[in-house]
């Protein structure tokens, strides 16, 4: 499997973190609560044709099955990479219903959320299209906001574009996002100047030290 191990995204840890142990440390609740109910998959907004292709509930089973045959790693590591390589946890919108509707009180959004940041660490491939796009939109709109402190439209647009070379795609709303505020055409400047900067805004520069410190504090622990 081209993944990495969790050892190596969690360097340090005394031992082997599974998805489902990472998402407890992350979000309170275990996948491994789940009783397969379908509940969350029945609520679910993007769990239709064109757009997840597995249900959550299928995706909280995987995480049970990496845990379960622990004791056989060539076979976890299949069940780590069919959830990190889903389109469903890109597809996810975190609309909080699956969480909302689940008995057993896991934050299935929470989960998706866990995930995606899993599959970026550890360089999980996505097969569609749209899966990429998706993942386009959130890497330019973080480094958006590691340079400025803030969304800035104009500069998020522009970094998605050269991203994805969707050059054209969309272009019909900027007049209509002109026209109702939605996006500042005089910040143009400015916004092409933050796509040259280099490093964080001083204003949030402190947040990602902080958060560093956290890292490091965790992994001795």
């Amino acid at each position: 499997m081209g993944l990495a191990r969790p050892s190596d995204i969690h360097k340090g840890s005394k031992k082997l973190k599974t998805l489902a142990e990472l998402v407890k440390s992350a979000t309170g609740t275990s996948p491994l609560d789940c009783y397969q109910c379908g509940r969350c998959s029945a609520g679910c907004t993007q769990n239709v044709t064109e757009g997840m292709d597995m249900g959550p509930v299928r995706i909280m089973r995987l995480l049970q099955m990496e845990e379960a045959f622990q004791d056989q790693p060539e076979v976890a590591d299949e069940y780590c990479e069919r959830a990190l390589t889903s389109d469903t946890i890109w597809m996810c919108v975190s609309c909080q219903t699956c969480t909302q509707r689940c008995p057993q009180g896991i934050d299935i959004a929470g989960t998706m959320d866990v995930l995606r940041q899993t599959a970026l660490a550890r360089g999980a491939e996505p097969k569609d299209k749209r899966v990429k796009d998706i993942i386009s939109a959130h890497q330019a709109f973080i480094n958006c906001i590691k340079r400025t402190g803030k969304n800035d439209e104009v500069a998020l647009v522009g970094e998605y574009k050269m991203r994805t070379f969707n050059i054209l795609d969309d272009m019909n709303m900027a007049p209509k996002m002109m026209l109702k505020g939605k996006m500042n055409p005089f910040g143009a400047v400015g916004s092409a100047l933050s796509l040259l900067k280099g490093g964080p805004a001083e204003n949030v520069r402190h947040v990602f030290e902080a958060a560093e410190a956290l890292r490091k504090e965790e992994e001795e622990q």
